[in-house]
């Protein structure tokens, strides 16, 4: 290595490192011709910096002279863009690491993304040290504020001050939103590949330190430190940046266990969920959704509220509308008496007042006149102002009066405060001169009907969750330290379960176990009891006639023991049942609750909260959050179940103790919190719920220990 090489200081951290390579002032291409490509985008992107190009075989590539190898650079380069052989990767990372460079992209594949690829992997790792690889296995990155690219290919061209940061698993996503004609901004494009060193949150970290990133738009398809990426996301919620996030590979099933019901209602997808949601994220399920929220994130102030004035200039735009926007939460009230009186000074004779609003042929009126209709129109209550119709294409009806309406509309939401959209009903027919006079106007773009709704109700959920977030302390939303690697544990017999949630804190029925020769304790209850077969291989005891309810005497009990340990032993002869729980049974229950835990690796502990009983599977009326949790955010939970009226007054019934149920739940994921050294799973199912006052009994329960 030449000693008088031209270096800079390479920077200890990780993050500066990283912040170096997304702004490079100088860059070296280390492949073979095709990389001409690559340095065709690098400059049409407009970079101003050095280029140099490694090639022992070539004199030159896309014009540049090539050097035979690194040590002939003649300056440290800030970013190495590496597409040669896997076989050479490892080697040359090596070097690039020795000779001070930053940071490198690696193009190539062929590493943990393939069977038997995996140490190729390790040993790419190894040999890059401190100096962070980007990739295996991505296209590069680029960063169009600062005019520089490093890509296989072309992903589209952006200028601007400001816009979304694109980070993605893979490259047909940049390409899929870098070529999109939707006027959504673009400030990097970062494909991700494997992870290997440089991981979504590594990327976020560096990036929220720009002021000129306005959101971020993630799509994942594995993510290898929940921690890091919780912490990354704080980062952003506390910056008030929002983000996006499409999650591929998703499995609805999930890890199930056959233990509890927990696992299939809270499979890896629902659990992955929920991690996003504590974290502010808004989920989305297309690359067009993604884009129309972020439009309607960036190009409209934050919608406060779901109280929505729609208007429209077709009959069939305003029903649509309308049912659309109430299928999706938006609330349409209609107009007050004196918003209609108002009104019906400037609508048209044959035209009602009403929220939709149809203003027919109005729009063909000046722009004066359709201001007063929507000055009138808006002159309620509203948080949000949403306009549905649909541009005509190139070639059809005169634009004019679509211009003025839209116009009207704006600059009417821009006198009350209040955010405003405009959703064309087809993606394709709104035209780019359009779009970019609706954003000058403060007026979202959005193309599409069902991804304009879609984007208006992630606007309004982003800034539900964003307060919920401001509420919340840092400790609560940022996930800690995770030892993973538990997968097999002893089952508890339900005895031992309960034994272990009274320690906790957590009420349980006094019960007395008997063996199937000997009733000895029974006096001791208060009557009616349900006697249960003790096992912890038997987890649906009603299933195989192992539970009786509504005993009202000892002899009953007895009774009941003896049967069914008769039945058990032809049913069921290998389990050899010979205890059994008689347990007093709890009265007057509001309601039943399923209170889950279950262990996800790598994610730490989720927590299920469901209407409980024989129905929790069918109901699928559950929430998942991922432990630790606040008794509020448990009670938030809680409260936001659907059939949540039935534990609290719903059509005269008694409320419930629903306090009660908010402070077992608590100490049931302390308890796991507690023993998370050797917690699979646990379940209550159900938890009673009993009335104000009468507290809430765990009255069923399984557990896994390793």
């Amino acid at each position: 290595m030449d000693p008088d090489v031209n270096r800079q200081t390479v920077p200890d951290s990780k993050l500066e490192r990283l912040k170096r390579m997304l702004t490079p002032q100088s860059a070296v291409f280390i492949g073979g011709p095709f990389m001409t490509t690559a340095i065709d985008y690098c400059r049409a992107v407009g970079f101003q910096g050095r280029l140099d190009v490694v090639n022992p075989r070539r004199a030159e590539i896309a014009g540049i002279p090539c050097v035979p190898n690194v040590a002939s650079l003649p300056e440290v380069p800030d970013v190495a863009y590496v597409a040669v052989p896997n076989t050479s990767v490892v080697e040359l990372i090596r070097e690039l690491s020795q000779f001070g460079v930053a940071g490198a992209i690696c193009h190539t594949a062929g590493f943990s993304e393939i069977h038997g690829g995996e140490q190729y992997q390790q040993a790419l790792v190894e040999a890059a040290g401190a100096m962070p690889v980007l990739g295996p296995n991505c296209p590069g990155m680029a960063n169009f504020l600062d005019r520089s690219a490093f890509m296989m290919d072309h992903f589209g061209s952006h200028e601007g001050s400001s816009g979304v940061a694109l980070i993605s698993s893979g490259g047909s996503y940049l390409l899929d939103i870098g070529y999109a004609d939707r006027s959504l901004p673009v400030s990097y494009s970062v494909g991700l590949g494997n992870q290997a060193m440089v991981s979504a949150a590594d990327i976020m970290n560096a990036i929220l330190d720009d002021a000129r990133v306005s959101a971020i738009n993630l799509y994942l398809e594995g993510i290898p430190d929940p921690v890091a990426l919780s912490a990354a996301g704080l980062k952003a919620a506390r910056r008030g940046i929002p983000v996006v996030i499409l999650k591929g590979g998703r499995t609805t099933a999930g890890r199930r266990a056959a233990q509890s019901h927990t696992a299939s209602l809270a499979g890896d997808d629902v659990v992955m969920s929920a991690l996003f949601r504590r974290l502010g994220f808004v989920q989305v399920r297309s690359a067009t959704e993604a884009m129309e929220t972020l439009k309607m994130l960036m190009f409209a102030p934050r919608v406060r509220g779901r109280r929505t004035a729609l208007a429209s200039s077709g009959g069939t735009y305003a029903v649509q509308g309308g049912d659309m926007a109430e299928a999706h939460g938006l609330d349409l009230p209609p107009p007050s008496a004196s918003a209609c009186v108002e009104m019906e000074k400037y609508l048209p004779a044959l035209v009602h007042p009403a929220n939709p609003l149809d203003i027919s042929f109005a729009h063909y009126d000046s722009l004066e006149q359709n201001l007063n209709i929507y000055r009138s129109f808006l002159s309620d209550d509203y948080d949000l102002a949403l306009m549905v119709m649909c541009y005509p294409p190139d070639g059809g009806f005169d634009p004019a009066g679509w211009d003025i309406t839209s116009n009207a509309f704006a600059q009417a939401a821009r006198e009350r405060g209040i955010p405003a959209a405009f959703i064309n009903t087809v993606p394709e027919d709104l035209r780019r001169k359009v779009r970019q006079r609706m954003i000058g106007e403060n007026l979202a773009p959005l193309m599409g009907m069902e991804d304009g709704m879609r984007a208006v109700a992630n606007a309004i959920r982003f800034s539900e969750l964003s307060d919920e977030l401001a509420r919340r302390a840092d400790e609560e939303i940022a996930l800690r330290e995770y030892k993973s690697g538990l997968t097999e544990g002893a089952a508890l017999d339900e005895a031992a379960a309960k034994a272990e949630l009274g320690r906790a804190g957590i009420s349980v029925p006094r019960s007395v176990i008997v063996k199937h020769d000997q009733a000895d304790g029974l006096d001791n209850l208060a009557f009616p009891v349900v006697v249960k077969a003790l096992s912890a291989e038997l987890a649906h005891k009603s299933e195989l006639g192992a539970v009786a309810l509504r005993l009202g005497t000892p002899d009953a009990a007895w009774q009941t023991v003896r049967a069914m340990a008769e039945k058990l032993e032809q049913s069921v002869p290998d389990l050899s049942i010979r205890k059994f729980l008689v347990e007093e049974m709890v009265k007057d229950g509001v309601g039943e609750l399923l209170v889950g835990i279950r262990r996800v690796d790598p994610m730490g502990l989720a927590l299920t909260i469901g209407m409980g009983g024989t129905e929790a599977e069918l109901l699928r009326d559950t929430t998942t959050l991922l432990l630790p949790v606040s008794p509020a955010t448990i009670g938030a939970a809680l409260r936001g179940l659907k059939l949540f009226p039935l534990l609290d007054g719903w059509r005269g019934r008694p409320k419930g103790d629903v306090d009660a149920a908010i402070d077992a739940i608590q100490k049931f994921a302390a308890f796991a919190i507690a023993k998370e050294a050797r917690f699979i799973e646990a379940e209550i199912n159900p938890l009673i719920v009993c009335p104000q006052g009468q507290g809430a009994v765990a009255v069923d329960a399984v557990m896994r220990l390793a």
